[in-house]
């Protein structure tokens, strides 16, 4: 059975949300950003993750990554999609107390710890999504 890749255009406010399907916070989460005026687009496969990483430099805005997604390693994760493309911005989000040490990339905004209010959640989101993207050599 082969399943279609979801598409993405550059022009979009495009989320990739990075979650195991089965979360229940999946469909909460989803409905909070499209209401914020974002296209969001799920996966849970990191092949998948890093192919709609390569699209283009501005067609996903922001990657929203759960650490606890089964089956990737939020950190190799996050060194490839700066390796493949260095302008997606990431938020990080973590069920744990205290998230565990990811390597700080230039692409990762912010860390958020569940549980949270949806204040704070689309108030992270905007932030990593338009705050200002700084370089370093």
């Amino acid at each position: 059975m082969m399943v279609d890749m979801p598409t993405v255009k550059a022009e979009e406010n495009t989320v990739l949300l990075v979650m195991d399907h089965g979360d229940e916070d999946v469909k909460l989460i989803t409905s909070l950003l499209q209401k914020s005026g974002f296209h969001v687009v799920r996966s849970a496969n990191k092949t998948e993750v890093l192919d709609l990483c390569r699209t283009g430099d501005d067609a996903i805005q922001l990657m929203i990554a759960d650490t606890g997604t089964p089956g990737i390693q939020i950190s190799d994760l996050l060194e490839q999609v700066q390796a493949v493309n260095p302008h997606v911005r990431v938020l990080v989000i973590s069920g744990k107390k205290e998230l565990e040490p990811v390597k700080k990339s230039g692409n990762v905004r912010a860390y958020l710890s569940r549980p949270f209010r949806r204040a704070q959640f689309l108030g992270s989101v905007l932030d990593a999504a338009k705050g200002p993207l700084v370089r370093t050599a």
